[in-house]
């Protein structure tokens, strides 16, 4: 052990150079990014910090000492979508400051404890803020990250209440970097499936964390059972080149939810994290680690070999012949990376505004991908809308692609990815020419100079099932099987017979209605347009049972008298009026998986007897959708039915929504989450549940209202009864410097004292970055929590709550240590 030790310092000492009294720092910058107009400071203010924490740890604290000040005389602050990363090197820097004022004698430590404390707070704490105000947004080795920070930097300003912040947000942050949030039972971490590079920085900063809090007197190492050596012992494991359990994720952001296996890139280069926990469950407390034993004992073979990795990160090594066939074989990379695109067939309407080139990330050619031409009733100001022509793509990928958009038409100055919770770097290459890249399949908007009118909408997937294979699945149920090739379909409607599956390959376009009525046990899958010139449809379901689409760009999708229906990575575009997106009437179990939908009416709707169709509305479902609403409501519930009965409408499901936009004048049709009950209508079991509002150009957060709308009810709703709203979100839209879209006032309204809206709930609501709750902070204690949001809430409405993250948090947490809890705490992709 004595010769590990000497060794691992001789391995330290190497980070910092050989010559450490002559260390020349590539700083100090006055502001440090990773991406942005300064990206250029990224390595040489990691080298800096990181020097500075080696120096402090070898106890040469002048040399440390040296560039701490340096660092905190000049820096101003962190920046770039990336910022909050850049506290990784915060972090070595603010563990530097606190061992050099340990050094300090008495004389000394109050001037340099009141210098660090004032450059932390100046040029740090901010990104810490923002990130909080922002999640949960990112994969969870950036909240990890930053909480290390946090527990550093509060241990080094001497900071109680940062420092219970850390530990709250370590046992119960609703993030996907808190314990519980980023570790299952079994030990798969929420980036288990992505990559093993980042499970092993991830939890090697939960390390670092419990190594500090154990300083202090508190041990995280023990929380949830041990959780976190759960964590070390799955990936050690893993990257040893053994099976381990694995189950997709369902992670609490919604967006990186698709892996269903672990992730193969990076596995077999293990990082060297794994001694201190070793060291604490193992050595302190007697239990077992027997794959990071292994892991341990392949590194002090490394070591005596030569054969470690030094980076400014961490040190890794390799497991002979794993790593070469995962991490740096190029066949299994070109497997693991691949592209699909699907030329345009001669006739469709094509715009050609922007070129768009993509290549996956072990490609070395661009491959050029047809921009089709679609009509939005866009907004363009002072309660006007226009019809516009945008443009959209569509291919599918695995692994990482990188994308390229070449503006032919016009010069822009700024461009933006969105949905902005996305987390896409636009990368400007130039005045006509952005470049991005995409981890996973995304649907996304291509803006520049933030125009709404002239976009470009990227639709991406995996790619569907092969022919062969749906043709296999058809033989196997019995089906017809009936298959499109690439072309131009000039036709009307195109009746869907029972037992049919129909395959679309790519660059199929139809001008017809794929028309499912009357039918059941139907499948229309592949990669085809269907959006006829006049504006409407593409498909519908009606009367029908046991549907699926799959892959289907429509310009509307409307179901109705149907039951069983699946609509998954299926994208609406429509102009014209009432032209409503996926509308549901009258219909029982309907499922809608990463769909998107930019529409000149409602984009989903959930009504029960209306367009002929009779009944009620029961279990609907939709999640990991897109969506934005340029005339009317992203989601209207309620407004249709049939009085003379009183029909129901339940158990309705929408969650991991981004929605884009509302843009709608009339005040009584706004709400981009809007239930509007009327025509005899009772309406219950409503869930919102992880929605992120990006902007509103004209309308409001909510309306849910019983109501008497005689444009189109004949009556006046019954109730409205239990609907939760679980962590909305909503920021302001930043323009430059400039922030707009300051929604109009929600509003909750019952009809009279017999038809009343009852037990809503919000849990987790943030506005512009706060909390809105019960007892939150500030408030005055005559105020209305509604207020805050703003929102409007008339008589005929009872039991209507406001929770806070913590309440809701400590709810679902099963064995976790609440005394740690601050209920008032506030609380991509790398």
């Amino acid at each position: 052990m004595r010769l590990m030790i000497s060794i691992l310092s001789l391995v330290v000492t190497s980070l910092v150079g050989v010559a450490q009294t002559d260390y020349k720092m590539a700083g100090p910058y006055e502001v440090v990014a990773r991406d942005g107009e300064f990206r250029g400071s990224k390595e040489g203010s990691e080298r800096d910090m990181k020097a500075a924490w080696d120096f402090a740890r070898l106890g040469k604290y002048e040399e440390a000492k040296s560039i701490i000040n340096a660092y905190a005389e000049k820096l101003q602050r962190l920046d770039g979508h990336d910022a909050p990363l850049c506290l990784i090197q915060c972090y070595w820097l603010v563990r530097a400051m606190t061992l050099v004022q340990k050094a300090e004698t008495a004389t000394a430590h109050a001037p340099l404890f009141s210098l660090h404390s004032s450059f932390i707070r100046r040029a740090m704490i901010p990104t810490m803020n923002k990130f909080e105000a922002d999640s949960p947004y990112a994969n969870g080795n950036w909240g990890a990250i930053v909480n290390r920070f946090r527990m550093a930097a509060a241990i080094a300003m001497h900071d109680s209440l940062m420092y219970r912040q850390a530990i709250n947000y370590y046992l119960h942050g609703y993030d996907n970097g808190s314990l519980p949030h980023y570790i299952s039972e079994t030990g798969q971490c929420q980036e288990t499936g992505r990559d093993q590079n980042h499970v092993q920085l991830g939890i090697g900063a939960m390390a670092d964390i419990c190594e500090m809090a154990l300083t202090q007197g508190d041990d995280l190492w023990s929380a949830l059972d041990n959780r976190l050596l759960k964590a070390f012992e799955y990936a050690a494991k893993y990257n040893l080149g053994y099976d381990v359990p694995f189950t997709t994720w369902n992670d609490c952001t919604g967006l990186y939810c698709n892996w269903t296996e672990p992730g193969k890139m990076g596995r077999g280069r293990i990082w060297d994290i794994y001694e201190k926990p070793y060291n604490h469950y193992v050595k302190v407390k007697g239990l077992k680690m027997p794959y990071a034993k292994k892991v341990l004992s392949l590194r002090d073979k490394a070591i005596r070999q030569g054969k470690i990795n030094i980076g400014i990160e961490t040190q890794t090594f390799q497991v002979t012949g794993l790593a070469d066939s995962f991490s740096h074989g190029k066949g299994v990379e070109k497997e693991l990376h691949k592209l699909f695109v699907y030329p345009a067939p001669q006739g469709a309407p094509l715009k050609h505004d922007y070129d768009v080139y993509v290549k996956p990330r072990e490609g070395n050619q661009w491959a050029k991908v047809d921009t089709y031409m679609a009509k939005v009733n866009a907004f363009i100001g002072n309660k006007r809308h226009k019809v516009n022509e945008i443009s959209f793509c569509l291919f599918d990928f695995t692994g990482d692609v990188f994308v390229r958009v070449v503006s032919k038409k016009r010069k822009f100055n700024t461009a933006r990815i969105r949905p902005d919770y996305r987390g896409i770097i636009a990368n400007v290459m130039n005045d006509s020419t952005v470049q991005f890249v995409l981890f996973q399949p995304e649907n996304v908007s291509v803006e520049f100079d933030d125009d709404i009118t002239n976009n470009l909408l990227v639709f991406t997937s995996k790619p569907p099932v092969t022919r062969e294979e749906a043709e296999t699945q058809a033989m196997h149920e019995n089906r017809t099987f009936k298959y499109y090739a690439p072309g131009f379909y000039n036709v009307d409607t195109i009746k869907v017979a029972s037992n049919t599956t129909i395959y679309l390959a790519g660059g199929s376009f139809f001008t017809g209605t794929f028309a499912v009525d009357g039918a059941q046990n139907v499948s229309i899958v592949g990669r085809g347009i269907a959006r006829p010139p006049l504006g409407y449809e593409g498909a519908h379901v009606y009367r029908s049972k046991n549907v699926s689409i799959d892959g289907l760009v429509v310009n509307t999708c409307p179901i109705g008298g149907s039951n069983g229906v699946t609509l998954h990575d299926v994208r609406s575009i429509s102009y014209p009026a009432w032209g409503d997106g996926l509308n549901v009437f009258a219909s029982q179990n309907v499922f809608f998986d990463r769909v998107f939908c930019r529409n000149s009416d409602d984009c989903t709707t959930a009504y029960a007897t209306r367009k002929g169709f009779s009944g009620n509305t029961r279990n609907i479902r939709m999640r990991n959708a897109t969506l934005w609403a340029d005339v009317a409501h992203p989601i209207f519930i309620g407004i249709h039915g049939n009085p003379a009965v009183g029909d129901t409408i339940e158990n309705l499901i929408y969650e991991n929504i981004d929605i884009l936009g509302q843009a709608e004048p009339q005040v009584d049709y706004q709400g981009c989450l809007a239930i509007n009950c009327g025509d005899g209508n009772m309406v219950r079991n409503v869930l919102f549940d992880n929605i992120r509002i990006e902007k509103i150009e004209e309308g409001c957060i909510t309306q849910v209202k019983v109501g008497y709308n005689q444009k189109y009810c004949t009556a006046p709703g019954r109730s409205i009864n239990d609907v939760t709203f679980r962590n909305v979100r909503y920021n302001l839209f930043s323009l430059g410097e400039e922030y707009v879209g300051m929604p109009n006032l929600s509003i909750i309204n019952g009809y009279d004292s017999l038809r009343r809206v009852q037990g809503i709930t919000f849990e987790g609501l943030k506005i512009n970055g706060q909390y809105i709750y019960d007892g939150m902070s500030g408030k005055p204690q005559w105020y209305s929590t509604a207020d805050y949001m703003p929102m409007f809430v008339g008589n005929h409405v009872s039991d209507i709550v406001f929770k806070s993250l913590g309440q809701v948090c400590l709810s679902r947490m099963r064995g976790a240590d609440k005394s740690y809890l601050l209920p008032s705490a506030p609380h991509v992709n790398r």
